[in-house]
């Protein structure tokens, strides 16, 4: 099982191996159970979205000037699994990769 924060740094390490860098990492003073963490390049914004009341983290990109929902999962009280969050690192890469090559 894995800690919310070390399933963000999952991802974050995926992401920052296509050179997406970190641009905003925060956790809103109102509910400090939740965290945002956005990566960008020059093809593509991501977003990653913890809610800690719904246990629910949720994967954006951005496209036409806005936010659209990639994927969602809930998770338990005892933590994320391994195997769920290697499941969305990997649909969030072959996103990016298919993305990169549309644009080309």
């Amino acid at each position: 099982m894995l800690s919310v924060d070390a399933a963000f740094d999952r991802f974050g390490s995926a992401l920052q191996e296509r050179g997406y860098k970190v641009e905003k990492d925060e956790r809103p003073p109102e509910a400090p159970e939740d965290r945002i963490v956005v990566f960008i390049s020059q093809d593509m914004h991501v977003r990653i979205r913890w809610h800690g009341k719904a246990r629910m983290l949720t994967l954006d990109v951005h496209a036409d000037d806005e936010w659209v929902e990639f994927a969602r999962r809930n998770f338990g009280p005892a933590g994320l699994e391994d195997s769920s969050v290697d499941a969305l690192v990997r649909k969030v890469l072959l996103e990016v990769a298919e993305t990169s090559t549309d644009s080309d």
